[in-house]
C-alpha cells in the first residue's frame, strides 16, 4: 500500500508540472504570436471629402483591424467621436458621416456640409506691447483672416505665433487675458475675440564674461570681448540679438565653447543679466589634406592655425600647398583694428612656384598688409598694399626679375541660402582695381581690373542653374614689363573645361605661353539630383585670354557627375574642346564649392 500511495503521489506531481509547462508554452506562444500573426489592418474608404480634410480624418481615427471589424458595436461608437472631432477641428460642424461595414474594409461616407466661417477677428493688447512697432504690424499679417473657415489648428497657432513673437521681444509675463471662439450654429459664422496682456518689456542688463572651470582667467582682454555684444545695457530684450552674439563670439575663432544665457527669472527690475560662459582649452588647429585635381595634380596641404595668439586678440595661420604643378606657403599675422571681426589687419608673407603649360616656371614672393572691413550689408572690403618679387624661366632660355610695389582695393560679397559646402541657391560678387608705377617702388607700370560674378539656384528640388562669368584687363604702357604671374590665362577646371590648365594665352614666336592683356570667361551649367549625394550635370564654357578682341573666345562642352562629400561637393568632368584641332575629350576633376 506505501508503494501505490507513493506513485500516486509523484503521478500528482508530474501532472502538475506537465500542467504547468503547458501553461507556461501557451503564454510564450501568444506571447510569440504578437509578432508573427499576419498582418490585419483594414482599408478606410473615405468617400466625399479628399485634401486636408480627408487626411485630417484618417488621423483621428487611426489604423483599423480585423478586430474592429468583429467588435463593431464597440467599434462604431468610436468612429463616430474620432470623425466629428476631426471634421469639427477644421470648421465642419453640421457634417453628415454614415459608417458601412464591409467584409474587409470600413466605408466612410461624408456630406460635409457648409462650414464655419470666421464673421469677425478683434486682436488687442494691454501692456507695453501696445506701443510696440512689432505687434502692430502683426495685426496686420495676423493669419487668421474674416471671411476664411475657422479651422481650429490654425487658430492655436496663431496664438502660439503671438506668444512666441512676445518671449522673443522680452515680454515674460504675458498672458491671454481672452481668447475665444464663439460659434453661432444657426447662422454657421465664429467670431474670435483675443486679447493679450503683453505686461511690461524686460531690458537687457549687465553681461558677464566667465572662463570654464579649468581656467580662473579669460584668454583676451575683456574691452576686446565687448566689441562684440551686439546690444547696450538698457536695450529693449530681443532673441535676435542674444543669437547674433553668440555667433559672433564663434565666429572670431577664439572659443571652442560658448554658451550665452539671459535667463529672465534672474531679473531685477526687469534688467536680465546676460551670463557668457567661454572654453579656449584647444588653442591650435591643424588641417591635412590630399587630394588631385586635373590642373594641379597630385596635392597634399598643411594648415595650422592658432585662432587666439595672445590675450590682445591677434591670430597666426598657416597654410602650405604642394602638387606637381604649383607649390606654395602663406603666413598671415591677423590684428583686430577698430572690431575683432568687423575691422581687422593682416600681414601677409608667402612664396609660391609655379609651372605655367610646362614652358615657363615662375617663383613669386610676397609681403603685404591687408585691412580688410566687413559691411552690416554682407559687402567685405579689402583695402591692401603688397610687395611682390617675380622671377621667371622660360624654356627658351628667356628669364628675368621684376620687383612691385601694388596698393589694390577690393569689394565682395557672397550670400547663400542652405548648406555652406553645398548651397540651395546664391550668389558671390567680387571686383578688384590694383596699380604699379614705376613713382612707386615698382619696374611696371600697370592698372590691372578684375570683376567675377557667380550665381546659382535650384529649381523644384531636382534642377540646378549655375552661371560663371570672369572679365580682367591689364593697361600698361609697356606690357612687357608686367610679370608673368599678374597677366591673364585661361583652361582648366575652373575656366575653359576641355582645354589645358591656363593652355589659352598668345604665345610667341617660339610657341612659349606669355600671358596675356584681357579675360573673358563665361560658364553655364545644369545640374539634376539623382540622390542626395549624386548628381548628373552638364555644361558650356565660353572664354579665352588674348591681346587683341578679334581673337575670339573659345568654346567647351561637357557631361559630369557630382559627389557631395561632407566637405564640399567632388565634380568629375568629361570635356570636349570644341575648337581645338584634336577633339579629344578631356577629364576634369576637382573639389570645390559651387560659389
Amino acid at each position: 500500500m506505501w508503494w501505490r500511495a507513493q506513485g500516486i503521489v509523484v503521478l500528482a506531481l508530474l501532472t502538475g508540472i506537465a500542467t504547468a509547462d503547458e501553461s507556461r508554452f501557451s503564454e510564450l506562444e501568444n506571447y510569440i504570436s504578437q509578432f508573427t500573426k499576419a498582418d490585419e489592418r483594414i482599408p478606410l474608404n473615405i468617400i466625399g471629402v479628399s485634401g486636408d480634410l480627408k487626411t485630417n480624418l484618417e488621423a483621428y481615427i487611426g489604423e483599423l483591424s480585423q478586430e474592429d471589424l468583429s467588435q463593431w458595436r464597440e467599434t462604431l461608437p468610436r468612429l463616430r467621436k474620432a470623425s466629428r472631432e476631426a471634421l469639427e477641428s477644421m470648421g465642419y460642424y453640421q457634417a453628415e458621416v454614415k459608417f458601412t461595414r464591409q467584409q474587409k474594409s470600413i466605408d466612410v461616407h461624408i456630406t460635409p456640409n457648409k462650414p464655419v466661417i470666421i464673421e469677425r477677428v478683434k486682436l488687442s493688447y494691454v501692456g507695453e506691447a501696445s506701443n510696440d512697432i512689432a505687434f502692430t504690424a502683426f495685426k496686420e499679417t495676423f493669419p487668421i483672416k474674416e471671411g476664411q473657415v475657422l479651422h481650429h489648428g490654425r487658430y492655436e497657432s496663431a496664438k502660439s505665433l503671438l506668444q512666441n513673437m512676445a518671449l522673443e521681444r522680452g515680454y515674460f509675463d504675458g498672458k491671454w487675458l481672452e481668447h475665444e471662439a464663439i460659434i453661432a450654429q444657426g447662422t454657421q459664422q465664429a467670431t474670435i475675440n483675443l486679447r493679450y496682456d503683453s505686461g511690461k518689456r524686460y531690458k537687457f542688463g549687465q553681461v558677464f564674461f566667465s572662463q570654464s572651470a579649468s581656467e580662473s582667467t579669460l584668454p583676451v582682454e575683456l574691452s576686446l570681448l565687448e566689441k562684440l555684444v551686439t546690444f547696450n545695457e538698457g536695450d529693449d530684450y530681443e532673441a535676435d540679438k542674444i543669437i547674433k552674439f553668440n555667433k559672433l563670439l564663434l565666429d572670431s575663432r577664439y572659443f571652442n565653447e560658448v554658451r550665452v544665457r539671459a535667463d529672465a527669472d534672474l531679473a531685477e527690475d526687469y534688467y536680465i543679466p546676460v551670463n557668457v560662459r567661454l572654453a579656449a582649452d584647444k588653442p591650435n588647429q591643424i588641417d591635412v589634406g590630399a587630394g588631385y585635381a586635373t590642373d594641379v595634380g597630385a596635392r597634399v596641404s598643411l594648415a595650422w592655425r592658432r585662432p587666439l595668439f595672445n590675450e590682445r586678440g591677434h591670430s597666426i595661420e598657416t597654410s602650405t600647398e604642394l602638387s606637381q604643378v604649383r607649390q606654395s606657403t602663406t603666413v598671415r599675422y591677423g590684428i583686430p583694428w577698430t572690431h575683432p571681426l568687423n575691422d581687422t589687419l593682416q600681414l601677409i608673407a608667402g612664396f609660391k612656384r609655379e609651372h605655367i603649360d610646362d614652358s615657363a616656371l615662375t617663383n613669386n614672393s610676397i609681403l603685404g598688409v591687408e585691412r580688410q572691413k566687413k559691411r552690416e550689408s554682407g559687402w567685405q572690403i579689402t583695402e591692401a598694399l603688397r610687395w611682390s618679387r617675380e622671377s621667371y624661366k622660360q624654356d627658351n632660355g628667356d628669364k628675368g626679375q621684376s620687383d612691385l610695389l601694388l596698393p589694390s582695393y577690393t569689394i565682395s560679397r557672397v550670400r547663400t541660402k542652405g548648406s555652406k559646402t553645398d548651397p540651395e541657391r546664391g550668389d558671390r560678387q567680387s571686383y578688384q582695381v590694383e596699380f604699379a608705377s614705376p613713382d612707386l617702388l615698382s619696374d611696371a607700370d600697370l592698372i590691372a581690373l578684375r570683376a567675377g560674378w557667380r550665381w546659382l539656384d535650384t529649381f523644384a528640388n531636382r534642377h540646378q542653374l549655375g552661371f560663371r562669368a570672369d572679365l580682367g584687363a591689364i593697361l600698361s604702357s609697356d606690357f612687357d614689363s608686367v610679370p608673368l604671374n599678374m597677366r591673364f590665362y585661361a583652361g582648366g577646371d575652373q575656366s575653359v573645361r576641355g582645354y589645358d590648365y591656363k593652355s589659352l594665352s598668345p604665345r610667341d614666336t617660339d610657341g612659349q605661353i606669355i600671358g596675356a592683356r584681357n579675360l573673358v570667361s563665361m560658364s553655364g551649367e545644369y545640374t539634376f539630383k539623382l540622390t542626395t549625394r549624386w548628381r548628373l550635370a552638364t555644361f558650356v564654357d565660353m572664354g579665352n585670354a588674348f591681346d587683341a578682341s578679334n581673337e575670339g573666345l573659345k568654346t567647351g562642352a561637357g557631361v559630369g557627375v557630382r559627389w557631395i562629400s561632407p566637405v564640399g561637393p567632388v565634380r568629375l568632368d568629361v570635356a570636349w574642346g570644341l575648337d581645338r584641332d584634336n577633339n579629344t575629350p578631356r577629364i576634369h576633376f576637382f573639389m570645390g564649392p559651387a560659389l
